[in-house]
């Protein structure tokens, strides 16, 4: 009798003991399958210039103060089993526009025409403009030009010369006018 009673007071908490389990990997699922959903939004996005369009899972917005850079939140699930993931991407920059902002003086002559876009990566040593072949290869896979030897950082570009360069990359991520440009 005494255990019976026992029994009868416990029952509902061994019932929250005994479900828990069975909430716990549901809401894992619904965690997993959101995860996946927001994984695979932002590597459709990622680098593209197409705007994301939202699928009936996840919600893409613009960042604020950002400049082509979004979040996706997806949301899987209902009642107390919802779950939600938030990623970010970035689309990828108009080719317009992308030439660092270069204040070009119409009166010098280059050899080449200046990259209308630079990617992040460095000319190699054989090709230090990446006017011998390696910008024509790698433009489409890199995003853009490579940048040259002169322009890596702010103290080569002021160490350099405008009369040896093969491009115009005077006032590069805004350092300015060269001062023998």
């Amino acid at each position: 009798m005494v255990g019976m009673s026992l029994m009868a007071g416990a029952s509902p908490m061994l019932m929250t003991m005994a479900i828990s389990p069975a909430e716990a990997a549901k809401r894992a699922e619904n965690f997993g399958v959101a995860e996946t959903a927001a994984v695979v939004f932002a590597a459709t996005y990622e680098g593209k210039t197409d705007l994301p369009e939202d699928t009936d899972t996840c919600v893409s917005r613009l960042r604020e103060g950002t400049a082509n850079a979004y979040s996706v939140r997806c949301t899987v699930g209902s009642g107390k089993y919802v779950q939600s993931v938030t990623r970010a991407f970035r689309l990828a920059v108009p080719d317009e526009g992308l030439d660092g902002g270069n204040e070009t003086d119409t009166s010098r002559k280059f050899a080449y025409e200046t990259p209308t876009r630079f990617s992040g990566t460095q000319c190699p040593i054989y090709d230090t403009w990446g006017v011998n072949g390696f910008n024509d290869l790698n433009y489409a896979a890199l995003g853009g030009a490579c940048i040259p030897h002169d322009g890596w950082n702010q103290t080569k570009y002021q160490f350099s010369h405008p009369d040896n360069w093969l491009y115009d990359i005077n006032n590069r991520n805004g350092w300015g006018s060269h001062p023998d440009y």
